[in-house]
């Protein structure tokens, strides 16, 4: 199989929307989000940008003329996010597509690549990077357009193979050491595109990617520095059956951080860095 000419989209969260979501791990919704939101999150970045968090990261390499950073779980801190988070329509986007009764935020998570940067995010799904388990979704907004050589490229249904791959690292993709037989070497999509349907689409203001925790994507023009400088606010979401459970040494920094913010382990996501966002009514 082969890249998808004509990826579906669509201007509502309609049952053709779900039932695609639900077959392919991804759907780009186009149109649904309000220019006010859009501005709240790009204030909220450069406000970040400005006090960063305890988490934030660069994955700069030497000598590369763009940086490539983001920083999660700021929105206590950015009066910013926390407007998007609870009163735009992205939380109930996400419960609609995951069919929940209702959702809690994640994390929080916007990464700035400058024009020129050499590191992107390589092929990877989401779910080996996290201490859950179960329903989890990532809605991915765009917070300047894009067309599809600085957005992200999906496989089509790698959400449904029910495999665990390593996580690689960003700024060296590299493995990390994640334990146990359950995670599988990623597959270099690159060497045999042939071989998956691949689903991309350029992105305007007010449209979002929403996508399964599972899905297997990437940056992209990873293998080419940066055509322009890109803002992305990342929301991550789990339904009320997804469950905190830590993965191993390579999440201990997280796990421990979110156990001491009152997560219990092996129980459904709550406590006041993860609050419920958004229920069925």
């Amino acid at each position: 199989m082969s890249l998808v000419s004509e990826p579906i989209s669509f201007s509502s969260v309609s049952p053709n929307a779900i039932a695609s979501y639900r077959r392919d791990g991804v759907v780009c919704l186009r149109g649904l989000v309000a220019p006010k939101w859009i501005e709240k999150a790009r204030r909220g970045v450069l406000r970040n940008l400005a006090q960063p968090g305890r988490f934030f990261r660069d994955h700069t390499p030497p000598g590369s003329p763009g940086r490539y950073v983001f920083d999660y779980w700021t929105w206590p801190d950015i009066p910013e996010f926390r407007e998007v988070i609870f009163d735009s329509p992205l939380a109930e986007i996400s419960g609609t597509l995951m069919a929940a009764q209702h959702v809690n935020l994640v994390m929080d998570n916007w990464f700035m690549r400058e024009i020129g940067a050499t590191t992107a995010a390589p092929w990877h799904h989401d779910e080996p990077y996290f201490d859950f388990i179960g329903p989890l979704c990532v809605v991915w907004l765009p917070l300047e357009a894009a067309p599809k050589s600085e957005g992200l490229t999906f496989v089509r249904g790698s959400h449904r193979w029910d495999k665990l791959f390593v996580a690689p690292e960003f700024s060296a993709n590299v493995p990390f050491a994640c334990a146990g037989e359950a995670y599988s070497p990623v597959p270099d999509v690159d060497a045999e595109p042939a071989s998956y349907e691949l689903l991309s689409w350029a992105v305007g203001l007010g449209d979002c990617l929403v996508f399964d925790f599972r899905t297997l994507h990437s940056i992209t023009g990873k293998s080419s520095p940066a055509l322009s400088t890109q803002h992305r606010l990342s929301l991550r979401f789990g339904s009320e059956t997804a469950l905190f459970k830590p993965r191993g040494p390579w999440t201990e920094e997280t796990s421990t951080y979110v156990i001491n913010q009152g997560q219990k382990v092996d129980a459904p996501i709550d406590c006041p860095l993860m609050p419920r966002v958004w229920a069925c009514s």
